[in-house]
């Protein structure tokens, strides 16, 4: 009686080891998607007493290959073409501002016809060089600056503003576009 308790235990340990070990991967497509997670705003003050919103966008992404992230410290060829900083594939992390204005969301220009844009890299999230599929969040970080003095300067403070959001991989895919919701800036003080 007491060996057939113990197989059976035995049994129930390296069954249930078994079944948690075993799962399948997620299946991701190769090209990233995103979805929109959250805006974070604090404004702040700094040294010279100028007032400025600290943003943090944060998008969920999911990737069939993970090769998201360029990291020219731990892969010196993130740094060389196609990701040189000559090349269209410099930047992973592309984020346009738009302006709330009479009800319509207008691209936020500067000075005059330049497109204002808070393009980027984001670190690799996996410091391995393995494809496997990956799921997480990116946080982009990024200040918007008080800057009543400059009359060409188009945001001003209580102005809303949202942002489209978009990533490429390293073999070029793009996500689709994401849009966050509002922020009304200079306005959590």
């Amino acid at each position: 009686m007491k060996k057939h308790r113990l197989f059976l235990g035995l049994a129930f340990v390296f069954g249930s080891l078994g079944l948690s070990s075993c799962y399948d991967e997620p299946e991701f497509d190769l090209a990233p998607t995103l979805t929109f997670r959250d805006i974070e705003q604090r404004t702040l003050r700094n040294p010279q007493n100028v007032i400025y919103d600290s943003l943090i966008l944060v998008v969920r992404f999911q990737d069939g290959d993970g090769d998201l992230g360029l990291s020219e410290t731990i892969f010196p060829k993130d740094i060389q073409p196609p990701f040189s900083s000559r090349d269209p594939y410099f930047n992973n992390i592309f984020c346009n501002i738009y302006k709330k204005v009479n009800g319509q969301y207008e691209r936020v220009l500067y000075p005059g016809t330049t497109p204002l844009v808070f393009h980027s890299r984001f670190p690799r999230v996996s410091t391995i060089e393995r494809q496997e599929p990956l799921e997480g969040d990116i946080r982009y970080s990024l200040n918007i600056f008080d800057n009543p003095r400059d009359s060409f300067y188009p945001l001003r403070a209580g102005d809303t503003i949202r942002f489209d959001v978009k990533i490429l991989d390293r073999s070029h895919n793009e996500s689709p576009t994401v849009t966050t919701s509002e922020v009304i800036l200079f306005s959590k003080q």
